[in-house]
């Protein structure tokens, strides 16, 4: 019976739309699908990962390795006395957190897996930070 039933809506169905329409609608659902899965990868969950704050002194750069939990942001806040720059897994570029400042760096993906901070020589401070992935 319930074979019948859809053999018979199938029918309705071809007989109401053009077989071009529904291969057009069949290639509209693969693609939304695919937009789904896409904003679900890319999408903050916003699950928050606690850093320990970290006091960085001009003898050696601190490192901080999250490769066992990937986040897709960071949260810094350098609590002073003095500017700290920072750098994300093997980036080139060097950043500055100003003393007192704050920034958020972000990512599309669950990208980041090293943060490196450093200050001048003859300077330190403290950095607060909180991860999300």
């Amino acid at each position: 019976m319930r074979r019948f039933v859809r053999q018979t809506v199938h029918e309705e169905i071809e007989r109401i739309i053009p077989p071009e329409t529904v291969v057009l609608l069949d290639d509209i659902s693969r693609g939304i699908k695919r937009v789904a899965k896409h904003l679900e990868e890319t999408t903050l969950e916003g699950i928050d990962v606690p850093l320990p704050e970290k006091t960085v002194a001009s003898t050696k750069p601190e490192i901080i390795d999250v490769a066992h939990v990937p986040l897709r942001s960071v949260y810094f806040f350098n609590k002073g006395a003095n500017t700290v720059y920072y750098r994300i897994n093997n980036d080139p570029t060097e950043n500055s957190l100003e003393d007192r400042e704050s920034i958020k760096v972000e990512r599309p993906r669950r990208t980041i897996v090293k943060i490196t901070l450093r200050v001048n020589a003859g300077e330190s401070a403290t950095v607060k930070m909180n991860g999300q992935y």
